[in-house]
């Protein structure tokens, strides 16, 4: 997706910094949670107004559970926003300074990690950023084997 939309980058100014491990595999629906980072990272990248500010990709575990996020230095969400910035067409104190804000982008990608079963998460503070991640549950060992077929049985 970052490469996808590199011109986005060079046009705002922002710089992607990829920290993932290598070693991650979930288990999703690749169409739709590329959506859903699609939907992170222009978010990101729209509200981070100064030139030369990164946008930072990254994986973590905790406890137990993989956890997907884009973090940003942008303005952030006013506290007062940041339980509505997942509702159908809220566009919010940040969405009418820019003028590009519809209120869907968020709404579908939290439908859509509802859907997928992910928890999504949102984190921010103003003047300093915004963390959103998609946290995907962990199947522990014993649901992986129930689920392996053995071919040769």
């Amino acid at each position: 997706e970052v490469s996808k939309n590199k011109r986005l980058f060079i046009s705002h100014r922002v710089y992607p910094s990829i920290e993932m491990d290598d070693n991650c595999l979930v288990a999703t629906d690749a169409k739709w949670i590329r959506f859903v980072i699609a939907q992170f990272m222009t978010n990101a990248v729209k509200y981070t107004m100064e030139e030369n500010k990164k946008i930072y990709f990254e994986t973590t575990l905790e406890d137990d559970k993989l956890v997907f996020s884009v973090r940003d230095e942008g303005i952030g969400i006013p506290a007062s926003d940041i339980k509505r910035v997942t509702k159908a067409f809220f566009t919010g104190e940040n969405g009418r300074k820019s003028g590009e804000s519809t209120g869907m982008g968020l709404y579908l990608a939290q439908e859509i990690c509802n859907r997928l079963g992910h928890k999504m998460r949102i984190k921010s503070l103003l003047g300093e950023g915004t963390i959103i991640s998609i946290v995907f549950e962990r199947l522990d060992s014993k649901e992986r084997d129930d689920k392996d077929v053995d071919i040769n049985s």
